[in-house]
C-alpha cells in the first residue's frame, strides 16, 4: 500500500497562502523598521508614523499566529491521512504475518508520526515562510540600499557553514537515538508479555539491568543530538553580531558616518527578523532529518503485504438467509501439507478432523480468507474466491476462534459486532440471553486490561457468530466445543437459520454427534470438489 499523497492541489494552495504570510511578515517588519527609524531620528514625526510602528508590531504578531495556526492545520491534515492509512494497513496484515510487534507499531504511531508532523508544521512551513521573508528583505535592500545587502552576505555564509558542519553528525545521532528508542520499545513489549515467567524464574533484576543498558545507549545518542541541535539553533543568534562585525571592520569600504541612524535602524530590525527565521530554518533541518528516518520506517511496514478488502471485485455475494455451498478444491495450507478437497452443501454440519490442530486452524483461516492458501481454490455457490472481494466474502463467512478477542466496548456492542443493522434489538437480547448474557450485563464495559475470561468470553464469541447471520459459520474453537451447553445452543441457532456449519476437532477425541465427518489426513484420491 502506498503512502498518502502530500502534494495535492489543496495542500499546494495552502503552502502558497503560507508563503504569502511570509511576504506580509517581511513587509510588516520593514515598514515598522522604516517608520521606527524615522520616529527616532525625527522626534517631531507625525502621529501617523507613530501609529504605523504600533500597527506594524501588532500586524507582525497576528501574522505569526496565523502562520502557526495554518501550519498546524496543514500538518495535522496530512498526518491524519497517514495515520489512518498506516493503522488500516497494520490491521489488514494476514493472520500468519510475522515481524509485526506491538511495541514497534506503537513507536511508529506515536514517535514517527510526531516527527512527520513536526517537519510539516515547524519545518517545511517554517522553511517556506523563512525563504519568503529572506527573499522579500533581499529584494528591498537590493532595490533601496544595495550596500547594506552585501553586509548580510558574510553573516549568512557563516550561518550556512554552521548548518553544513552539523548536518552529518546530527543525522547520525538522530538515526541512532531512534534506533535505540525502537529497540527499547520492542524489549519492553517483550518484558511485559513474559513478565510472569521472568518474575517466577528470578530474572527481574537481570531484565532491568538489560533495560538500563539500552536506555544508557539511547541517552548518549540523545545528548549528542542535543549538542549538535544546540549549535544549529544558536547559529542564527550569531547573524546580528556577524553583521555588526562586518560593518565595524569596514569590510564593505564604508567611511565613518556613511551609515546614518535611519539606515542602521532598518538594518538592525531586518537582521533581527532574519535571525529569527534562520533559527526556525535551523530547527527545520533537524526536523527534516528526523522526518526522513520516520518516513523510511513507516514505508518499511507499508511495503509488507496486506489483505485487500475490495480490490479485484468481479462478483457480489449479497447477504441472504440460509446456508451456502462451500467447495474446497485441492487446497494446501502450506508447502508440506496434503491437498484437501471437500464440499459442504447448504445447511450441512461438517466436522473436520486432523491429527494436526495447527493444520485445522490454518485451513479455517484460509477458508475465512484471513490468510492465503499455498495452493488450491475456494468457491461459494460456484463463485471462486478470487472473484469476490474479502468484504463480501466476510459477509457470507464468519469464523469463531479464541483469537477473536473482544475490542474495548460494552458487552452488548461486542455481542452485536457485525450484526446486520436491521436486526431488531429484542432479537439481540434474545440471542444473548440464550448464551447466559442477560440484558443487565450487556451494558458492562469490557476493558483492555480486564478482558472477559472463561464461559463469558466463550458466550460472547458464540452469540456474535449467531447475530452475524452469516451463511457459513466456521468454528475453530476447542473451548466452545468443550463447553457443551453453549455449543448446543449455538448449534441449535445455526440449524434454525439454515446456515452451513463447519467445526474442527483434533483426531483422537470423541466425534461430535450427528456431524458429517471429514478426516483431512485421509484423502488418498484427492478427488476434486465439484
Amino acid at each position: 500500500m502506498s503512502l498518502p499523497t502530500l502534494w495535492t492541489p489543496q495542500r499546494l494552495w495552502a503552502l502558497a497562502g503560507l508563503a504569502a504570510l511570509g511576504v506580509l511578515q517581511a513587509a510588516a517588519a520593514l515598514g515598522m523598521a522604516i517608520a521606527g527609524s524615522r520616529l527616532l531620528t525625527d522626534p517631531s514625526a507625525s502621529l501617523v508614523i507613530s501609529l504605523s510602528v504600533g500597527g506594524g508590531a501588532v500586524g507582525l504578531v497576528l501574522l505569526r499566529v496565523l502562520q502557526r495556526r495554518f501550519a498546524e492545520a496543514f500538518a495535522l491534515g496530512y498526518v491524519a491521512e497517514l495515520r489512518a492509512a498506516f493503522i488500516s494497513h497494520v490491521i489488514r496484515q494476514p493472520v500468519d504475518s510475522t515481524g509485526v510487534r506491538f511495541g514497534l507499531i506503537m513507536t511508529r504511531v506515536v514517535n514517527d508520526l510526531t516527527a512527520i508532523k513536526l517537519w510539516l508544521a515547524s519545518g517545511l512551513v517554517a522553511g517556506l515562510v523563512a525563504a519568503a521573508v529572506l527573499l522579500t528583505i533581499a529584494v528591498y535592500f537590493w532595490v533601496n540600499d544595495p550596500a547594506l545587502a552585501f553586509a548580510l552576505l558574510p553573516a549568512l555564509a557563516f550561518w550556512l557553514a554552521c548548518v553544513g558542519a552539523c548536518f552529518k553528525p546530527l543525522n547520525g545521532r538522530i538515526r541512532e537515538s531512534r534506533r535505540q528508542r525502537g529497540r527499547i520499545a520492542a524489549f519492553a513489549g517483550g518484558l511485559l508479555s513474559a513478565r510472569l515467567t521472568l518474575l517466577i524464574h528470578g530474572r527481574h533484576g537481570a531484565s532491568m539491568r538489560a533495560l538500563s543498558r539500552r536506555v544508557a545507549r539511547m541517552n548518549a545518542a540523545l545528548i549528542g543530538r542535543a549538542t549538535y541541535s544546540g549549535v544549529l539553533r544558536a547559529s542564527g543568534d550569531l547573524i546580528f553580531p556577524a553583521v555588526a562585525l562586518c560593518l565595524g571592520l569596514g569590510l564593505l569600504g564604508f567611511e565613518r558616518g556613511t551609515i546614518n541612524a535611519e539606515r542602521l535602524g532598518v538594518l538592525v530590525i531586518a537582521t533581527a527578523v532574519i535571525a529569527t527565521h534562520a533559527n526556525a530554518m535551523a530547527l527545520a533541518v533537524e526536523y527534516r532529518l528526523a522526518h526522513t528516518i520516520a518516513m523510511a520506517r513507516l514505508t518499511t511496514v507499508m511495503r509488507r503485504p496486506a489483505l485487500t478488502l475490495d480490490g479485484g471485485q468481479q462478483a457480489r455475494l449479497k447477504r441472504k438467509a440460509g446456508g451456502r455451498r462451500l467447495a474446497v478444491n485441492d487446497a494446501r495450507v502450506n508447502k508440506e501439507s496434503e491437498a484437501i478437497s471437500f464440499v459442504a452443501e447448504p445447511g450441512d454440519q461438517t466436522l473436520l478432523v486432523s491429527a494436526s490442530a495447527q493444520d485445522l486452524t490454518e485451513l479455517m483461516r484460509a477458508i475465512a480468507r484471513l490468510t492465503g492458501l499455498h495452493d488450491g481454490r475456494l468457491a461459494i455457490d460456484g463463485i471462486a474466491s478470487a472473484d469476490v472481494s474479502r468484504r463480501d466474502w466476510w459477509r457470507a463467512v464468519t469464523l469463531v476462534s479464541p483469537d477473536m478477542r473482544p475490542p474495548p466496548a460494552t458487552l452488548g456492542d461486542n455481542v452485536g459486532l457485525g450484526a446486520p443493522s436491521h436486526l431488531a434489538a429484542n432479537e439481540r437480547c434474545r440471542v444473548a440471553a440464550r448464551f447466559n448474557l442477560p440484558p443487565n450485563l450487556l451494558l458492562d464495559r469490557i476493558r483492555e486490561d480486564a478482558p472477559p475470561r472463561g464461559k463469558r468470553a466463550i458466550a460472547i464469541r458464540a452469540a456474535r457468530a449467531v447475530l452475524r447471520q452469516a451463511s457459513i459459520v466456521l468454528i475453530d474453537d476447542p473451548e466452545l466445543v468443550e463447553a457443551r451447553d453453549l455449543f448446543t445452543v449455538l448449534r441449535d441457532e445455526i440449524q434454525r437459520s439454515g446456515a452451513t456449519l463447519l467445526v474442527t476437532q483434533p483426531a483422537g477425541q470423541t466425534p461430535l454427534e450427528d456431524f458429517r465427518i471429514i478426516d483431512i489426513d485421509a484423502m488418498p484420491d484427492r478427488s476434486k470438489a465439484a
